[in-house]
């Protein structure tokens, strides 16, 4: 019997315990591939333009990137790996956006730790895997009509998601400019074109906009606040 080609799985989480957490326990299960974590957009960047990587596992909320804007990086490599979404956003948008993007899997946070290997191994397979609890929240929202027309965040791009969800954390044009590795005039198009959208025209605006409609994890709720 042929030896199987070992593989390697990147963690990619800015919540470091819970990265290296999950690091470990994979170890033990896939003894004879790799497992490697980090903690940033940028680090995930680098690990991915070094060798191929089979599966990442990816948190879609990050200080510095969004998992949908990483989705797309990864994309354009000349072996994509199969990306898992691994997040506490349950809602129909996050989940609709990312299997647009490409994501190969979409786990629940809170699943058990068998869950995420279920996935990683349906993933190394081709093929496509939802948790449970995922599928029930796709399942139960994603063909629901926006109650009232008030879910104007669907009408922004992924770019202008990310960006919305920057300014709602308190982050000024600069500093937003520096964690994406845009432009501050390319920002300031992407911020014009998100006031125009959807008619929110200050930052506190977004913010409250954001915990209103569940956009952000619960840890940024007071971050906000000012």
């Amino acid at each position: 019997m042929s030896l199987k080609q070992p593989k390697t799985i990147l963690i990619v989480d800015d919540h470091a315990m819970f990265a290296e957490t999950l690091g470990q326990y994979l170890r033990t299960v896939f003894v004879n591939d790799e497992v490697k974590v980090v903690t940033s957009a940028e680090r995930a960047r680098q690990e991915a333009s070094m060798r191929p990587i089979d599966v990442v596992l990816l948190d879609l909320e990050m200080a510095d990137c969004t998992g949908l804007t990483l989705l797309a990086d990864f994309s354009t490599l000349p072996r994509p790996p199969a990306s898992i979404i691994v997040s506490m956003h349950m809602g129909p948008l996050w989940i609709e956006r990312a299997l647009k993007a490409g994501a190969r899997g979409y786990v629940a946070k809170d699943s058990s730790p068998k869950e995420i290997v279920m996935a990683i191994e349906q993933a190394l397979q081709g093929k496509k895997y939802l948790s449970r609890s995922v599928a029930q929240a796709f399942a139960e929202n994603a063909v629901r009509a926006p109650a009232n027309g008030k879910e104007i965040h669907r009408a922004l791009s992924n770019r202008e998601l990310e960006i919305f969800l920057q300014i709602a954390q308190g982050k000024s044009l600069k500093a937003i400019s520096l964690d994406l590795n845009l432009s501050a005039k390319t920002v300031s198009v992407h911020k014009h074109n998100i006031w125009k959208k959807t008619g929110i025209d200050s930052g506190a605006r977004i913010a409250r906009y954001c915990v209103e409609n569940g956009l952000l994890a619960s840890d940024h709720s007071f971050a906000i606040a000012c």
